[in-house]
């Protein structure tokens, strides 16, 4: 229908029924609600078709490239992120779906003249997501760790890792090693040496291995106890503890433990002694470029690792043990590429990259791809990196819900 004429008969049905009631239920007068500032800023027109989420942060709405089409995707324009919605861990819609954990510096550059709300716009800040790229949240700024100071204006997040339960967020910038509580919003610091920082959580959240002084601790939450652990203990900042078992992703390979004995159970690795060039694996140094793992990732359940060398790109099935290997070559299209994040039984994968998300649904054989989905995801600020997946099994391990 014409929305003229939509809008014509609207009018006319208001006044008839307003015509049927005696003087006495009419109201005298109508008061109109004072709008908010951010529905007054909604009703204006503008060119990007933004919407606004607060009065100084808003939505655009863009097309997604991809094998879907049509598919709208929103892009975050955060210029105050004191005004963001937080991570709750009560609001159930936010979990419906796999997330991912990044940094991100919302502001732009600042210097010697800016001043205090700039400078803390321009810190990272730890930031989650939906992996159908909807449900913004910001996890922590961490301001009650590194208050914003001349001499740390400049936070730089190096690692981040979220408990299997959501609640817990441990990160560090390679000084402090911190973890972070989303139910009471505190943070406890584990350490503050300057150095190569990573973490692993238990399965079920209760404790979290770390490193600090170049010596792996284990600390429980319950009682707040650190625990130094002996030398002949392994553990990787690419790894998952799951069906009691430990996955420990090194350089070359991904070596499989018993969690509660710290049993060595087996490793797999590439090139293996049965490939063409094992010979040359073992020359040591000399080649170990080509074979040395620059860029890893683990599904959650630890089933399959990926591994990408100078030369080589790499999936391996720890349940199968076997090993399909690309060499990486710009004039074909790859088969194993963009696989920075490892969904469950890898059946989605993901770049690192937040800023551009680069998404997609693998083949059966566990190749690209079947789906493919590409959108930029953050349109303010300087980067957006580190992408961490966590609740992971969440809708079978689907990064978007059908159709969509």
């Amino acid at each position: 229908m014409n929305s003229k004429y939509l809008w014509t008969a609207l009018a006319a049905l208001i006044f008839l029924n307003g015509c049927n009631q005696d003087e006495s239920s009419i109201p005298s007068a109508v008061v109109e609600p004072t709008k908010t500032d951010v529905e007054l800023l909604n009703e204006q027109e503008w060119d990007d078709n933004r919407v606004y989420v607060t009065k100084d942060n808003y939505i655009l709405m863009k097309e997604a490239n991809g094998t879907i089409p049509e598919i709208m995707k929103p892009c975050f324009v955060v210029n105050s992120a004191k005004e963001w919605p937080r991570e709750d861990l009560s609001n159930t819609d936010s979990y419906d779906l796999p997330r991912v954990d990044f940094r991100w510096d919302n502001g732009e550059f600042t210097n010697a003249s800016s001043d205090e709300k700039a400078i803390y716009e321009a810190r990272d800040k730890v930031w989650s997501i939906k992996t159908d790229g909807t449900d913004l949240r910001l996890v922590t700024d961490f301001l009650d760790v590194v208050p914003p100071r001349p001499h740390n204006r400049a936070v730089t997040v190096k690692m981040m890792r979220r408990s299997p339960n959501n609640r817990y967020l441990a990160w560090s910038n390679n000084v402090e090693k911190v973890i972070f509580d989303l139910k009471t919003q505190e943070s406890t610091v584990l350490g503050t040496d300057r150095g190569h920082s990573q973490f692993l959580w238990a399965e079920d959240s209760s404790y979290l291995y770390f490193e600090d002084r170049a010596k792996y601790w284990k600390y429980e939450l319950a009682t707040g106890k650190t625990t130094q652990m002996d030398d002949e203990f392994h553990f990787s900042e690419v790894g998952v503890i799951y069906g009691g078992k430990r996955y420990v992703v090194s350089d070359f390979a991904v070596i499989v433990y018993d969690e509660k004995t710290d049993k060595r159970l087996y490793g797999i690795g590439y090139p293996q002694k049965t490939d063409a060039n094992y010979e040359r694996f073992m020359q040591g140094s000399k080649y170990s470029s080509e074979f040395k793992w620059k860029n890893k990732s683990i599904s959650p359940e630890g089933k399959y690792v990926w591994g990408e060398t100078t030369k080589y790109r790499v999936l391996i099935n720890t349940e199968t043990r076997d090993v399909l290997v690309e060499t990486i070559d710009r004039k074909r299209k790859s088969q194993y590429r963009f696989f920075d994040v490892l969904g469950l039984n890898a059946e989605y994968v993901r770049s690192a990259s937040a800023g551009s998300a680069r998404q997609y649904k693998l083949t059966k054989d566990k190749k690209l791809f079947a789906q493919t989905q590409h959108w930029g995801q953050i349109c303010s600020g300087h980067s957006a990196t580190l992408s961490w997946l966590y609740n992971g099994f969440a809708n079978n391990g689907a990064f978007i819900k059908e159709g969509k």
